[in-house]
């Protein structure tokens, strides 16, 4: 992860139904937190989500698990602005927990594209979406 501005910060509270057969948090729910994360700032930072013609579309995430998580515990996602293209733009993420907050469980990326979703097709970020990573 790099020094890049911080988006957000999100404390996300691990539930018992999260844990899989081997005592930990299953994997794919890492990908609920970072995207729960992602809306949460997208929305603070007045990016509607719901209901809009333009809007952002995962088009690749990349997760290193570095560290198993076990409930109970209250994981701390980290959104940091990475790269910006044309119509599109990189949130990079760090996993901690409310409990153990020096240890890093896990890193990664989101490259997400702006899509006109009536066509399917991409489009120029918005200014405002550039703005939020110091790129106008």
């Amino acid at each position: 992860m790099t020094d890049e501005t911080l988006l957000h910060t999100a404390h996300i509270p691990v539930r018992w139904g999260d844990m899989d057969s081997y005592g930990h948090v299953n994997n794919i729910i890492y990908m609920q937190y970072l995207e729960e994360a992602r809306v949460a700032w997208f929305e603070l930072a007045g990016v509607p989500m719901s209901n809009v013609p333009f809007g952002p579309v995962v088009l690749q995430t990349q997760h290193t698990y570095l560290k198993p998580v076990i409930h109970p515990a209250t994981v701390v996602v980290e959104l940091k602005a990475g790269a910006v293209g044309r119509s599109s733009l990189v949130i990079e993420h760090r996993l901690r927990t409310v409990e153990d907050p020096l240890t890093v469980y896990g890193e990664g990326y989101c490259k997400l594209v702006w899509v006109d979703h009536e066509s399917g097709k991409s489009v120029a970020l918005p200014e405002h979406v550039r703005a939020l990573f110091n790129v106008i």
